[in-house]
């Protein structure tokens, strides 16, 4: 099996493994990330995957794989979602499976269950924006009120 080194330098990226002794180095470089956002976390900076702390190598397989879907989703796949987040998550874990598909790697049932947690993390993250956004009020045709009242038909209709 290739390894996800080859893998990344076939689609022209590089691997950036955090580790305890180079997260300044990152931060530095990448902006502040704190260390406990990096469990079982991974990023996309320009042309480099960055990996966080993994105990289990299987995890960190399936996040370079979804971080390097990022890379193949397309401008026109986000225009016609309109930039929604959720579902550019979403397509990324799709291009990347596909990836890891054509490469023969294979996940077990713990890492999908991983992969469907972090999709669920999107989607209340979505919730969440979406209920922050101002409610729109729901305006009053008040001409259409006052024809309607007075008109004596509609009165007996809803009087009875």
């Amino acid at each position: 099996m290739i390894s996800i080194k080859k893998i990344a330098k076939e689609y022209e990226l590089k691997i950036f493994n955090l580790t305890k002794n180079n997260i300044k180095k990152f931060i530095e470089k990448y902006g502040e990330i704190s260390e406990e956002d990096s469990i079982n976390n991974a990023y996309l900076f320009d042309d480099c995957i960055i990996l966080g702390f993994y105990d289990n190598p299987e995890l960190k397989r399936a996040a370079f794989f979804h971080e390097l879907g990022h890379t193949l989703v397309t401008e026109s796949f986000e225009r016609l979602v309109n930039n929604d987040e959720l579902l550019i998550e979403y397509e990324a874990w799709i291009q990347g499976l596909k990836v890891a598909k054509k490469y023969k790697y294979n996940f077990s049932n713990k890492t999908f269950k991983y992969i469907l947690q972090s999709t669920n993390s999107y989607y209340k993250d979505a919730l969440k924006a979406y209920y922050k956004k101002p409610k729109r009020k729901c305006r009053k045709n008040k001409n259409l009120q006052q024809k309607f009242n007075t008109n004596s038909k509609n009165k007996k209709i809803f009087q009875n």
